[in-house]
């Protein structure tokens, strides 16, 4: 793996290069260049080199290329690019990555691809999966036994037929129909006696999904059963294709990402050189809502004003009451969206994750708000201040505690997203509730605090 300097003196190298039409010399500093460190040189590349860089890939070179670029300037490169030349490139491209790439194109300029595909046969089938699914990940490159077959014509069918390494990993065992049953290990085919039949050596409960399965509940099933791949059948049991480890660890970054964007409210994915305009579009929608909420936490403390008037104190201790709320808000908060990502929380566990919230909110509570209590009360000669501060900050982070786990799993259970701004959500309300504690038990006591 190349270094960040190392990446930085190739695309040095390569700008020399493609400046004085070194075209030869480009070339072949290019194949000397692993596919992954190519798309990272391509984004350091200034706009006029880019098209240089590109005419000095293969068919072959391309399709590696495109593979570990990221999402937008793909797209642009893709939309561009001539279509006979995008049918060359899609035929040595995976079956589920061809497939992605033509649904992002029109209708018309799929029909066109296809029909100068030559793994058109292949890719097709997979069009009428939707791209998040398990049917739109796979790959319908797999190897397929009959368990009648000997060990030894098993070896020898292979030797045959030259699969890719991640197609020959697990050989799948299938009738005559196709239906599913059994697998067998790459390396239980090898150490296995050559007389023996694959049916006495497959193992036959095989874990595997359906094409409609989601790509997340996918990447849970083959992280649980430490997989290399995983089987994908119709309703009928009958095998489609399989999904590799590697397409399925792409998977859990996007979803990884997208959770992590969602929960600050960022809607779509946006990386560090995503144009000024388009950045600013999906960062204001949610701002939008946060604005909103801050307008009820500013209305709160507008209906202490005469408290705050008599104890200007108060005004000191605001943004700790409400900002220690939130931070302990989306502490619990990425705990719960984590465990309902990873299928670890369940709607049946929210009693039993409420209540671990809960201790541990009063927990914070406790250690914190007698911290700051102290400190108020030393810091103003006031214990009842102390008393005010310390009990609002406990009270704050037990509801920081409720809120972080109850608006996640209320939006799993409307079927919503629990990603999606609940950050946003739980910090306005922390902001709201945290004001409304301190400035309304300060005014209960305002004869102490005056």
């Amino acid at each position: 793996m190349a270094t960040e300097q190392e990446i930085t003196t190739l695309a040095d190298q390569l700008e020399e290069l493609l400046a004085g039409n070194s075209v030869d010399k480009a070339v072949e500093l290019m194949a000397s260049i692993h596919p992954a460190d190519q798309a990272d040189i391509y984004s350091r590349l200034e706009d006029d080199r880019r098209e240089a860089f590109l005419a000095l890939l293969s068919a072959e070179g391309m399709a590696d290329f495109l593979s570990h670029l990221e999402e937008e300037p793909r797209l642009e490169i893709i939309a561009a690019m001539p279509r006979v030349v995008l049918s060359r490139v899609l035929d040595r491209m995976d079956n589920d990555e061809a497939a992605d790439v033509l649904q992002t194109l029109p209708p018309s300029d799929t029909a066109r691809v296809l029909a100068n595909m030559a793994t058109a046969g292949e890719v097709t089938p997979l069009l009428g999966h939707a791209e998040e699914s398990a049917g739109g990940l796979m790959t319908r490159g797999f190897v397929a036994l009959h368990k009648d077959m000997t060990a030894q014509q098993a070896v020898t069918y292979l030797r045959l037929r030259k699969p890719f390494a991640e197609e020959a990993y697990y050989l799948y065992v299938l009738d005559a129909l196709n239906h599913l049953e059994g697998v067998v290990n790459l390396r239980e085919l090898i150490v296995a006696a050559p007389e023996a039949t694959i049916e006495e050596i497959m193992a036959r409960d095989v874990v595997s999904v359906v094409t409609g399965t989601d790509q997340e509940e996918c990447a849970r099933v083959l992280q649980r059963y430490r997989l290399r791949a995983l089987p994908v059948v119709d309703e009928d049991g009958v095998l489609n294709g399989i999904i590799t480890a590697d397409d399925l660890i792409d998977v859990i970054t996007e979803e990884a990402t997208e959770d992590m964007y969602r929960m600050a409210g960022l809607l779509g994915a946006e990386g560090v050189f995503t144009p000024v305009l388009e950045s600013a579009r999906r960062r204001i929608a949610w701002l939008s809502i946060n604005m909103v909420t801050a307008f009820f936490a500013a209305a709160m403390v507008a209906i202490f004003e005469d408290t705050i008037d008599k104890v200007t104190a108060l005004a000191v201790f605001m943004p700790i009451v409400a900002g220690q709320g939130g931070n302990a808000g989306i502490q619990t908060i990425t705990i719960v969206v984590r465990g309902l990502a990873l299928g670890e929380i369940e709607l049946q566990d929210a009693r039993r994750v409420l209540a671990k919230e809960v201790a541990i909110g009063v927990i914070k509570g406790i250690t914190f708000g007698l911290a700051v209590g102290i400190v108020a009360w030393v810091w103003k000669d006031s214990w009842a201040l102390g008393l005010v501060v310390g009990l609002a900050l406990l009270l704050n982070m037990l509801v920081a505690g409720l809120a972080g786990t109850l608006i996640p799993l209320t939006l799993r259970m409307m079927r919503l997203d629990p990603a999606v701004a609940s950050g946003v959500f739980v910090t306005g309300f922390t902001d709201v509730i945290g004001f409304l504690l301190l400035l309304g038990l300060a005014t209960l006591l305002i004869s102490q605090l005056t």
